[in-house]
Protein backbone atom coordinates (compact mmCIF):
# COMPACT_ATOMS: atom_id res chain seq x y z
CA UNK A 1 0.00 0.00 0.00
CA UNK A 2 2.51 2.59 0.41
CA UNK A 3 4.99 1.70 -1.94
CA UNK A 4 1.70 2.33 -4.25
CA UNK A 5 0.91 5.91 -2.70
CA UNK A 6 4.85 6.67 -2.94
CA UNK A 7 4.67 5.39 -6.41
CA UNK A 8 1.56 7.99 -7.29
CA UNK A 9 3.52 10.81 -5.23
CA UNK A 10 6.29 10.25 -7.29
CA UNK A 11 4.06 10.52 -10.34
CA UNK A 12 2.85 13.64 -9.48
CA UNK A 13 5.87 15.04 -8.67
CA UNK A 14 7.34 14.31 -12.45
CA UNK A 15 4.18 15.70 -14.28
CA UNK A 16 4.34 18.94 -12.29
CA UNK A 17 7.91 19.00 -12.81
CA UNK A 18 7.24 18.97 -16.68
CA UNK A 19 4.11 20.84 -16.65
CA UNK A 20 6.50 23.73 -14.83
CA UNK A 21 9.40 22.86 -18.16
CA UNK A 22 7.27 23.42 -20.76
CA UNK A 23 5.28 26.44 -18.78
CA UNK A 24 8.06 28.50 -18.13
CA UNK A 25 10.94 26.99 -20.51
CA UNK A 26 14.64 25.51 -19.52
CA UNK A 27 15.79 29.06 -19.51
CA UNK A 28 13.25 29.86 -16.57
CA UNK A 29 14.14 26.54 -14.88
CA UNK A 30 17.82 27.48 -15.20
CA UNK A 31 17.26 31.11 -13.45
CA UNK A 32 14.98 29.69 -10.92
CA UNK A 33 16.78 26.42 -9.62
CA UNK A 34 20.21 26.51 -10.48
CA UNK A 35 23.25 26.10 -7.66
CA UNK A 36 25.07 29.29 -9.46
CA UNK A 37 21.87 31.86 -8.81
CA UNK A 38 20.97 29.91 -5.95
CA UNK A 39 23.27 29.78 -3.21
CA UNK A 40 21.51 30.45 -0.96
CA UNK A 41 19.11 27.12 -1.08
CA UNK A 42 21.00 24.08 0.57
CA UNK A 43 19.53 21.76 -2.36
CA UNK A 44 19.68 23.91 -5.30
CA UNK A 45 21.80 21.39 -6.99
CA UNK A 46 19.70 18.03 -5.97
CA UNK A 47 16.57 20.28 -7.24
CA UNK A 48 18.71 21.21 -10.76
CA UNK A 49 19.69 17.67 -11.65
CA UNK A 50 16.37 16.29 -11.27
CA UNK A 51 15.06 18.81 -13.37
CA UNK A 52 17.52 18.54 -15.49
CA UNK A 53 17.24 14.42 -15.84
CA UNK A 54 13.48 15.54 -16.38
CA UNK A 55 14.24 17.37 -19.07
CA UNK A 56 16.71 15.40 -20.87
CA UNK A 57 13.56 12.45 -20.81
CA UNK A 58 11.41 14.74 -21.96
CA UNK A 59 14.09 15.92 -24.98
CA UNK A 60 14.06 12.03 -26.04
CA UNK A 61 10.85 11.56 -25.86
CA UNK A 62 10.35 15.00 -28.31
CA UNK A 63 8.24 16.93 -26.13
CA UNK A 64 10.27 19.65 -25.68
CA UNK A 65 12.47 21.00 -29.32
CA UNK A 66 15.96 21.32 -28.08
Amino acid sequence: MESTQRNKEMITKFNEIQEEILRIGWNGIIQKYHPDINCEDENSAKTFKMYKSIYENMKKRVIVNP
